[in-house]
């Protein structure tokens, strides 16, 4: 996989789905086996998703994670926040001034 420069050090919003998922047990101090077992993926898928997370987050170790996680948690889905989001129906109610 090719690193490009900018992403070194850039944080939560260069991480993908999968990475957050490995993301918070590493932090929490779970040995790769243990991660792998629960998230159904092999130990070696671990250890890479592991080495992308410290070079995207810009962190040497798992301490220096849980730092990090600890100081600027995830922020919040943008999705989610949302002031003009679709609805169920697919569709976005018009706001009334």
């Amino acid at each position: 996989m090719k690193y490009s420069e900018n992403r070194a050090g850039a944080g939560w919003k260069v991480l993908t789905a999968r990475e957050r998922d490995v993301l918070h047990p590493v932090a929490e101090g779970k040995s790769n086996k243990l991660i792998a077992s629960e998230l159904g993926i092999s130990m070696r898928t671990v250890e890479a998703h592991r080495a992308r997370i410290f070079y995207k987050m810009g962190v040497r170790n798992a301490v220096q994670l849980a730092r990090t996680v600890c100081i600027s948690p995830e922020p919040p889905n943008p999705t989610e926040s949302g002031s003009s989001q679709p609805n169920d129906l697919g569709w976005v109610p018009n706001k009334v001034d």
